[in-house]
């Protein structure tokens, strides 16, 4: 499935080919046909090599030197410390400036920790939403009249026997016919 090179584990050619179709904005789907995967089941090729990418990603990213505290200390408490600077100016001409915090860096700094630390749960993907069942509450809808119904069995009975049928009718209710 992947390849080794010098012990390093490796996406395989199509694995990449997913990745770039992905990151160019394509469906799961057309991704994976677009990256070799059969077009019979592209959905589920599609799910499975993601999964097999996310497995050997934090191995490809530390050989990349992204490890953990590399990227905690370049790149994570940065963002957590950013600031934005607010200028004012007429015509070109500097009127004021002021340094600011800039809180929706930080915040989204402040999500992808709590990710990290895996005390964030992100919201559901599509495919896992909920998919439950459809309830119909029918309060409101109007019912017959019981005893309206059994009158009008009555009637249709007594007028059956009236005409020499049985009780059921014409109908063949699927047993032999009397003689």
């Amino acid at each position: 499935m992947s390849t080794k090179q010098n012990g390093k584990r490796e996406l395989t050619l199509r694995q990449r080919e997913l990745v770039r179709q992905l990151a160019k904005g394509q469906s799961q789907k057309s991704a994976a046909i677009k990256a070799g995967y059969s077009p019979k089941a592209a959905d589920q090729s599609a799910y499975q090599a993601i999964q097999q990418i996310k497995k050997k990603m934090p191995q490809l990213m530390d050989e990349k030197g992204l490890t953990d505290e590399e990227l905690i200390e370049k790149y994570l408490v940065p963002l957590l410390e950013a600031t934005q600077v607010k200028v004012f100016n007429d015509d070109g001409t500097l009127i004021y400036s002021e340094p600011l915090i800039a809180w929706d860096i930080r915040l989204g700094a402040l999500r992808e920790a709590f990710k990290l630390k895996g005390s964030y749960a992100p919201p559901p993907e599509p495919a896992q939403a909920y998919t439950g069942i459809q309830v119909i509450v029918m309060d409101k809808i109007p019912r017959p009249n019981q005893e309206k119904f059994l009158e009008l069995e009555r009637e249709f009975n007594a007028q059956q026997s009236a005409n020499g049928h049985k009780k059921n009718g014409n109908h063949n209710n699927g047993d032999e016919p009397e003689e």
